[in-house]
């Protein structure tokens, strides 16, 4: 089994400007088309920026303290939820069709009563064990690419401030 690549905590950005004032330079690097989901009101922050990631996105959270921005990498939740759903709903589907399919053969048929057992004795642990390990590389694979493009961001900021 591999191991889960580790992800290094994001920099933070020293500065000298108030709070204001870097909303202010941010808020113009967003209107030039350079700074990609750009909020300015975020909940117990400065602002949040898109952190684009690969399926799933989330966003930089970027807080002013203590004469530093930091930066926290929270992924949005509802894609991977959604993800979920559809990997489930998806299995059931599959086993009518997958049946009907399969029982047209009469090697199938005989092979089945011979052996003893239905098709979604075989179907749904094949489909349903793999969900969680799919689930699972898809969020690392989210958090990776969310977190480069993290700090491709905070390298942008870092331009401006």
């Amino acid at each position: 089994m591999t191991k889960a690549p580790e992800i290094q905590s994001l920099p933070s950005i020293p500065t000298a400007l108030t709070a204001d004032e870097v909303k202010q330079r941010l808020s113009k690097l967003s209107k030039q088309g350079k700074l990609a989901g750009f909020e300015l009101n975020e909940p117990g922050a400065l602002c949040s920026v898109a952190a684009h990631g690969t399926p799933f996105d989330s966003k930089l959270i970027i807080t002013h303290k203590d004469d530093a921005l930091s930066c926290v990498c929270s992924m949005l939740p509802m894609m991977p939820r959604i993800f979920v759903l559809l990997l489930v709903v998806t299995v059931w589907p599959g086993l009518p069709l997958t049946d009907g399919f399969l029982v047209s053969f009469d090697w199938y048929t005989g092979l089945m009563s011979w052996i003893g057992i239905d098709t979604w004795h075989w179907y749904l642990p094949l489909t349903i064990l793999p969900i969680p390990f799919a689930f699972r590389a898809s969020m690392m694979k989210s958090k990776t690419s969310a977190h480069q493009s993290a700090l491709e961001v905070i390298e942008k900021i870092k331009s401006v401030l």
